[in-house]
């Protein structure tokens, strides 16, 4: 079983690689926890795999195995933002403990201090973005 408090606590800095870190088993469970939030989030397919650093021409039926527990490759940026995903998440239902309808809405509208649709930025800034993203949501992120 996966412990967040563990080898992928997300607001852990670590000082190993991610991929050196997590074993298959590990791999597989962060799989179905990212494609659920995704779900949770209303993305498409494309939009999914955009988030999670899928390699250009990935096709939808990864999320698919990725929903069943097939492992995320054993591959850095694609831990990298599956950390920054479940970070995200984690955020949002700590600053929105008892509205659960809160998370989805604040990720699709627009945020003053961002100076645009967290979602969108996301999706354009890719790993850059989810940063800014989550930096918003845990001042802790910003902490050096």
């Amino acid at each position: 079983m996966l412990h967040l408090t563990e080898a992928f606590c997300p607001t852990r800095n670590l000082d190993r690689p991610l991929s050196t870190i997590l074993t298959d088993e590990e791999r597989g469970e962060l799989a179905v926890f990212v494609t659920d939030i995704l779900s949770e989030w209303k993305l498409s397919p494309e939009e999914s795999l955009a988030l999670l650093g899928m390699p250009e021409g990935s096709k939808p039926r990864e999320l698919s195995r990725f929903k069943r527990g097939n492992p995320l490759p054993q591959d850095e940026t694609i831990l990298t933002h599956a950390q920054h995903i479940l970070g995200i998440q984690e955020a949002l239902h700590m600053v929105f403990p008892l509205n659960h309808n809160m998370p989805l809405f604040w990720l699709t509208h627009r945020n003053k201090t961002l100076g645009g649709i967290p979602l969108k930025i996301m999706l354009e800034d890719g790993l850059h973005g989810m940063g800014r993203v989550w930096g918003t949501l845990d001042c802790t992120q910003n902490w050096d």
